[in-house]
């Protein structure tokens, strides 16, 4: 009678073709007696690709991007069954080959109790899924009945429809032009060529429409006149929400596009009620980023292109993590003793291809370092932060002086290309060179904030208002060249915290320093004017702003005469329905349907946004406020940080 054949052999003996006991015990007794890792390998039966008829082939064309890994590139997403993820195979550099990127995987720290029962000798972090456990696996007709009802849903509602391709063009160039500089997180030359192949899919819709997102709200007000949205903000509303649609109805299944989207939907600016707020987006992104493992990239072993692609994503995760968390006053999403990854490098910036489109753009020699210094600059935050904010920390002077020198030691250190002195070849490098020193200027404020509002013998607060006047000179600078609207989210909290130190050095000031503080404060209030036609600043932090100067204050600043201290400027506190200048509001009003429903341009009747369209001035009065003789004081003032 002839053996039976095993069910399932391990690597190791399937490739010598003998019989294999690893079900009843693991490791198996051959792999025992060889000393060899037994290992159970992934069966390929009804997964390798089949290939093509050659005419199929011709016809169909390359895939998009497909010069480059999946998993690095912005492009289309792939197939279900072809998903881009880690080798299910042992990650450890030094034991096992590169990623190979063909089959679906789940990330499990060393703490998973699956790690007991895996040998320790090839240990391992990432683990092959079962088909039916896939993304696109439909287990359920309910599933599969679901899944349709949510495609016909967003073709209904319009999230799946795009403006005109000029509109597109335009929109997308703002995102290269501004954003991308800052947060290289998509492939510039997959996204280009995924663009160029749109009849084989395109830029994928949940990446377009949050691209989208962000090239309307940093256009330029020539720029955004020439598109067909009457008002900034609804236009904003409109990509935000087919965006937001789109991942709530799970119709991506690229996990690579959902971090690179969700990252750009933390840009949206929110009330203090609205629940999907800058904290919201980044919080899913970082956890789908750990999931994905990207916290211990170090411990892998992945194509160079994917790998730099990853750490780009990381440290933008990393930057934006720990600028949200000090404005707010909040815990960081990221943890340093929590991760793996080494320092950004300019080689990880760098792009394999060069691209010179009118849209695209191409990559500068500053674009290499900026995002570089900018995770240096975060990691430096973190520490202040955690040194000086925590309240198991007590903050004391030699903490802040060996910080201090931290900082000037990252100042000298600054390639030429970032260094302030240099000189100004583009617009785009003063941009770049006036957000890092802002930023830089500010963690010297947030350093030494609280010496200043109390003051010390020592005299360290007026570190603090040098570096005020310091970052109020840039924004100057900034202003002069239209420069401030096209700047991220975070600076907008530097230039409150700026005009904070101001307003607060008037106080205390008189004769000629007196007047140089108001005219700094005034500059701070034009810089927030200018960001709110980007970024929706809430009126109504500038309302208790204002409210919490005194009367003599609030006049010599110009804030008086609209009630109760109104505002620098009609951009900054108008009514409610006003979204300040430059293409933010529109005589006309909104489109919208016989029941004034609202409607994307060019939308027919019925195409109606599902979400209302908050209102700035609605959550005015949501806090209660007493006037104080001195509301200035430290408490009122961090409260406004929580909010700008």
């Amino acid at each position: 009678m002839p053996l039976r054949r095993a069910k399932q052999a391990c690597v190791h003996c399937h490739r010598r073709r003998i019989r294999c006991d690893v079900l009843q015990q693991r490791p198996c007794s051959n792999c025992v007696a060889q000393e060899v890792a037994c290992e159970l390998g992934i069966s390929r039966r009804g997964k390798y690709p089949r290939k093509k008829a050659k005419s199929q082939a011709l016809a169909q064309g390359p895939a998009p991007g497909s010069a480059a890994a999946p998993s690095s590139s912005s492009g289309p997403s792939p197939p279900a069954d072809h998903m881009p993820s880690p080798d299910p195979n042992p990650i450890q550099p030094s034991h096992h080959a590169r990623h190979k990127i063909t089959e679906p995987t789940v990330f499990l720290g060393e703490s998973s109790p699956l790690t007991t029962v895996m040998d320790p000798r090839h240990p391992r972090l990432h683990y092959p899924l079962p088909p039916r456990l896939l993304p696109t696996s439909t287990r359920d007709e309910a599933v599969r009945l679901h899944q349709v009802q949510q495609a016909a849903q967003l073709e209904s509602n319009g999230s799946l429809s795009f403006p005109p391709e000029d509109t597109v063009n335009a929109l997308l160039k703002a995102y290269f032009t501004w954003f991308h500089p800052c947060f290289p997180i998509v492939d510039r030359v997959a996204i280009c060529r995924a663009k160029a192949q749109a009849r084989l899919g395109g830029i994928p819709p949940l990446l377009l429409q949050a691209m989208l997102f962000i090239g309307v709200s940093l256009c330029d007000d020539e720029t955004f006149a020439r598109t067909e949205f009457p008002v900034r903000y609804r236009a904003k509303f409109l990509f935000y929400s087919r965006a937001r649609a789109i991942y709530d109805a799970d119709a991506e299944a690229n996990p690579i596009v959902k971090l690179q989207a969700l990252f750009m939907l933390s840009s949206w600016r929110g009330g203090p009620g609205e629940e999907r707020d800058v904290r919201f987006w980044l919080s899913i992104a970082v956890s789908l980023a750990q999931k994905r493992g990207m916290h211990m990239m170090s411990k892998f072993a992945h194509p160079p292109k994917e790998r730099r692609l990853w750490k780009r994503i990381w440290w933008a995760l990393y930057t934006r993590d720990q600028q949200s968390a000090a404005a707010l006053g909040l815990p960081p999403r990221i943890r340093d003793e929590d991760g793996d990854v080494a320092m950004l490098e300019p080689d990880d910036v760098l792009e394999d291809e060069s691209v010179d489109d009118d849209v695209f753009g191409h990559q500068r020699p500053q674009d290499l370092v900026y995002p570089v210094e900018m995770a240096k600059l975060a990691r430096l935050l973190r520490t202040i932060v955690s040194t000086q904010y925590l309240h198991h920390h007590k903050p004391d002077l030699a903490t802040r002086n060996a910080l201090n020198e931290q900082l000037c030691l990252w100042e000298s250190q600054l390639p030429v290309e970032l260094r302030w002195g240099s000189v100004f070849i583009d617009p785009v490098s003063l941009f770049l060179k006036g957000l890092l020193h802002m930023t830089y200027q500010n963690l010297f404020i947030l350093l030494y904030r609280r010496v200043f509002l109390n003051p010390t013998p020592h005299d360290d607060g007026q570190i603090a208002l040098d570096a005020a006047t310091k970052s109020t000179r840039i924004m100057e600078d900034l202003l002069s060249a239209h420069l401030i609207q096209h700047a991220p989210t975070h600076l907008i909290t530097h230039s409150f915290t700026t005009l904070c130190i101001h307003t607060i050095h008037h106080r205390r000031s008189s004769g000629t320093t007196r007047t140089l503080a108001e005219h700094r404060a005034r500059l701070c209030l034009l810089s927030l004017e200018e960001l709110q036609k980007s970024w929706d600043l809430e009126n109504w932090v500038l309302h208790l702003f204002f409210k919490g100067l005194d009367d003599r204050t609030a006049e010599v600043l110009g804030l008086t005469g609209q009630g109760e201290h109104a505002g620098a400027s009609s951009a900054l506190v108008t009514d409610a329905g006003e979204i300040g200048q430059g293409g933010n509001a529109s005589a006309s009003g909104p489109v919208t349907d016989e029941d004034g429903a609202l409607l994307a341009p060019g939308s027919a009747a019925g195409e109606t946004l599902m979400p209302p369209i908050p209102q700035p001035d609605d959550w005015y009065g949501w806090v209660p406020w007493e006037d104080e003789a001195d509301a200035l004081n430290l408490q009122n003032l961090e409260f406004l940080y929580r909010f700008l």
